[in-house]
């Protein structure tokens, strides 16, 4: 199923068509940190343009040395923001990539993706993270996101919260979004 954007006259992205949720505002601040204190992704996600930045998109700044596997991951929501508002500075061993925030959800039936797969801990929600190579010179190859739902899921969602290592996506019918794609 392709989720297209849509555009409110004077709002830019409509939420109900985003990947990540670009907020209210202007953008949306989000944080991937593994076990909860090694921060190794920020992401703006756009809801409007401004300061530079495109409207519906989901700008990633990745801290490449600190691309090591770990058995957790946390996601944290840290606010709309306006773009009068600090953003988060590329760290000085950076990656960084655009996806757009407006997703296209499919639907998977066998998961031939590889990487280190992480469940939400009260959502059905999974993250499959791909990395190459050895910090301090790694990179994020994939980066999939899913959703377990019966039917096709909402395309707008906050992933906030904290993920623990699985070896197996659930059972249930899984949709999944990339972020970044190999």
């Amino acid at each position: 199923m392709q989720n297209e954007k849509k555009r409110d006259e004077s709002r830019g992205i409509h939420p109900l068509n985003a990947q990540l949720d670009p907020g209210l505002l202007d953008w949306r601040y989000y944080r991937i940190e593994w076990d909860g204190s090694r921060r190794f992704a920020d992401i703006i996600a756009t809801n409007v343009a401004g300061a530079g930045y495109s409207a519906g998109k989901e700008y990633w700044l990745v801290d490449k040395s600190q691309l090591e596997d770990a058995k957790e991951l946390v996601v944290s929501n840290l606010g709309d923001k306006s773009w009068t508002d600090a953003r988060p500075a590329a760290p000085s061993s950076s990656q960084e990539f655009v996806a757009d925030c407006a997703a296209t959800w499919t639907q998977v039936g066998t998961d031939l993706t590889t990487g280190r797969l992480y469940k939400h801990d009260t959502e059905d929600y999974y993250v499959r993270i791909t990395i190459t190579g050895t910090a301090p010179n790694a990179t994020i190859t994939t980066l999939r996101w899913y959703q377990e739902k019966s039917t096709a899921p909402g395309p707008s969602y906050d992933p906030s919260g904290s993920y623990t290592e699985v070896s197996a996506l659930g059972s249930g019918t899984m949709w999944y979004a990339d972020s970044k794609s190999p």
